[in-house]
């Protein structure tokens, strides 16, 4: 690179510096490869920032004096990072911090980054047990209850080994006081009123240590012992810590609660404490209390609505009523819980009227949610509800990057990363996403859908009723119509080896049943209004009434948003919600919103699709157009993030499909989500039709 390439990538910027004469020569003055670095970073981060891409420029030729090149790039995303959580700010203050970034980077060889160790605890404390926590980072290691938040990088001890398995004693036991109650709704309260944050809140922490200690080593003895040979750098600090776990030794016993640490506080509030291990981390009990008003009425609200519906299953029939005076006579039929503790496995069961209720994966775990915030439930808890009205009762998550629109209900903040191509990784918590509930729309556009398309919609339910009758070809069979070629050849080979020869020869047509869950994911951005807003509903007033007889599982999603701080889906039909009219209702309220930040919607959209259990997963988009937003979410960019989402919900066993009308679709597509996975429909008018087709082949 030369003065002339340096004055293009940088030309503006140079100008912006006060010794640019001076930077110039000694960038000139690097290696070949040094220059090339330095222009090609120069670019990325002008992307996000010119200003800060001034002071990199600034910086740069120090840095390289300083550090090796995997160092450089660290400070680089490191000042990155903090301009993107706050602000220009605080990425300038990394770069002109060099020499302190160099000072922590020379005496941390033996560091471990969450980079290297999320994806293995993200399983890890899954497989634990109890409510489902993602991993997430902070510089404060924590958690809110929903989130463990862990620090970028450890390099608390001398040892690389050491600083990850910090890493998982952290996050397990930030499980631990979700899992053993620290965070109970009742606890909290407490505490947020009896303790202050400066005298008592450390006190009761260390006291929580303590016994969540004693937690650990009872049902996890193993994991209990690992965790304590990382706890403590020396041993008088382990002495001390073991002194102290003595006096406060009634936390140790079976039954101990957070309203037992509570009541210790006092007594030890005036004493000098020993330093706690290494891996509790801190406490945000301001954050875990806004998480938890969120999810309480939410979980309750879900629950009544699911016992709702599992009454409507098991409730006797009219005539059986009719026929038994004694069941005429009492109130109605109750729903109980019943409930056993084995150590760190709370099981949580239902009876209706005194007979056991079997519980799918998804009730089993919202129960123990529940209780793992309430410690128990109240009776109003089990009293049904309705099914059909969605909830719409929570309250904006702290924290919310903007106010929904009036005609929308808001919802609880859910945050997600950002794949930024430019830096090869992740923008981690970049993207904060809300769930809202479409409006109801206009009965006239029902009507006037039916009326326009009546001829269609009886095509395109032939379509689906031939799918019910297609058979499917079951091969290796003992018995059959022909012989399967494949499993022919295998048994001769296993004939010339030797071995005994299967008799599994043959192919056999049957009528297979389906095992299929799909996710509507509809565009409704502000390019969809007009005419591809009205194609897009009248699409899904159709196919939804043909998918309805098919009797597959199906959820209908909107999604748009502004910026990253502001990403929204939209409620249409949920899984486990029945196709009503309140939901055709939904479907003509659809209406164009903002732009397109399609990534974080199909991380949103997958992860709903991947927790239903079924065999086939589709996650079918409807979009006008490539990802779009505010800033550097176009071109390459949101491409880019868009491919990599859906490479993740791939690895989930979704298949993605996409329909488009964009018509410069092919230039982007086949690289987005890949040859065979997209569609462009050339006229609206064919656009209900050929997403009926699709579904036909992609089911079938």
């Amino acid at each position: 690179m030369n003065r002339a390439d340096l004055d293009r990538v940088a030309g503006v910027l140079l100008a912006r510096l006060p010794r640019a004469a001076d930077v110039i020569s000694d960038i000139a003055a690097m290696e070949r490869e040094g220059r090339e670095f330095v222009c090609h970073w120069t670019e990325v981060i002008a992307l996000s920032s010119e200003e800060l891409a001034a002071h990199f420029i600034a910086s740069a030729p120090q840095a390289f004096r300083t550090l090796d090149e995997r160092a450089v790039e660290d400070w680089i995303i490191e000042a990155m990072d903090a301009f993107d959580r706050h602000g220009l700010g605080a990425g300038i203050e990394v770069f002109d911090a060099l020499p302190v970034f160099a000072a922590r980077r020379a005496g941390t060889q033996a560091s471990c980054t969450l980079e290297s160790v999320a994806g293995f605890l993200r399983y890890f404390v899954r497989g634990l047990g109890g409510r489902a926590l993602t991993i997430a980072r902070d510089p404060l290691a924590h958690t809110d209850s929903e989130r463990i938040f862990l620090p970028p990088t450890l390099a608390v001890a001398d040892a690389h080994d050491i600083n990850a398995r910090l890493y998982k004693a952290t996050a397990v036991y930030l499980w631990a006081q979700n899992r053993y109650g620290t965070w109970q709704q009742r606890a909290l309260e407490t505490a947020l009123r009896v303790l202050d944050a400066i005298t008592t809140w450390p006190v009761f922490r260390k006291l929580e240590a303590v016994r969540l200690g004693a937690c650990l080593a009872r049902d996890l003895p193993g994991l209990a012992r690992d965790m304590a040979s990382v706890g403590f750098a020396h041993a008088e600090e382990a002495a001390a810590w073991a002194h102290f776990s003595a006096e406060a030794a009634s936390l140790t016993e079976p039954g101990a609660t957070a309203h037992d640490s509570l009541a210790l506080v006092e007594r030890f509030a005036t004493r000098t404490l020993p330093e706690e291990p290494r891996y509790t981390g801190g406490m945000r009990p301001d954050k875990v209390r806004e998480v938890l008003m969120a999810r309480v009425p939410r979980e309750k609200a879900a629950l009544q609505r699911a016992l709702g519906a599992l009454e409507r299953e098991l409730a006797p029939r009219d005539e059986d009523v009719e026929a038994d005076a004694s069941v005429a006579a009492e109130p109605a039929n109750r729903f109980t819980l019943e409930e056993s503790v084995d150590g760190a496995n709370r099981d949580v069961g239902l009876q209706y009227d005194g007979e056991q209720v079997p519980l799918d994966a998804d009730l089993q775990a919202l129960l123990a949610s529940i209780m793992q915030d309430l410690g128990e439930l109240g009776d109003d808890y089990l009293e049904p509800g309705t099914g059909d009205a969605p909830y719409s009762g929570d309250a904006e998550a702290g924290g919310t990057p903007g106010t929904a629109p009036a005609e929308v209900t808001g919802g609880h903040v859910h945050v997600y990363p950002e794949w930024d191509y430019t830096r090869e990784r992740f923008r981690e918590a970049f993207c904060a996403l809300t769930e809202h509930t479409v409006p109801d729309g206009s009965d006239e556009f029902m009507i006037a859908t039916e009326t326009k398309y009546r001829g269609l919609a009886k095509s395109i339910r032939r379509v689906f009723e031939a799918i019910l009758s297609e058979a499917q070809r079951q091969r290796r069979q003992p018995h059959g119509d022909e012989l399967d070629l494949d499993a022919l050849v295998d048994a001769h080979v296993d004939f010339v080896q030797g071995h005994e020869m299967s008799d599994r020869l043959y192919t056999h047509l049957h009528k297979a049943g389906r095992d299929v869950a799909v996710m509507f994911m509809v565009d409704m951005s502000g390019s969809t209004k007009g005419w591809v807003n009205d194609a897009e509903r009248e699409a899904m007033l159709l196919l939804a009434e043909a998918v309805e007889t098919l009797g597959d599982a199906f959820a209908i999603y909107g999604f748009s948003g502004r910026t990253n701080k502001r990403c929204e889906v939209y409620r249409v039909k949920t899984f486990d919600e029945p196709y009503s009219l309140a939901v055709r209702r939904r479907i003509s309220g659809m209406s164009p919103k903002a732009y397109t930040r399609m990534g974080v919607a199909i991380r949103h959209l997958g992860a709903l699709l991947a927790a239903v259990p079924a065999r086939t997963r589709l996650l079918v988009t409807l979009s006008d157009g490539k990802p779009e937003d505010y800033g550097s979410y176009r071109g390459r960019y949101g491409i880019e993030d868009t491919r990599h989402a859906l490479l993740e919900v791939r690895r989930a066993g979704i298949h993605p499909f996409c329909i488009t009308i964009d018509r410069e679709a092919p230039a982007y597509l086949p690289h987005m989500v890949g040859t065979a996975n997209y569609t462009v429909v050339d006229e609206v008018q064919k656009l209900p039709y050929k997403v009926a087709d699709i579904y036909r082949r992609l089911t079938t």
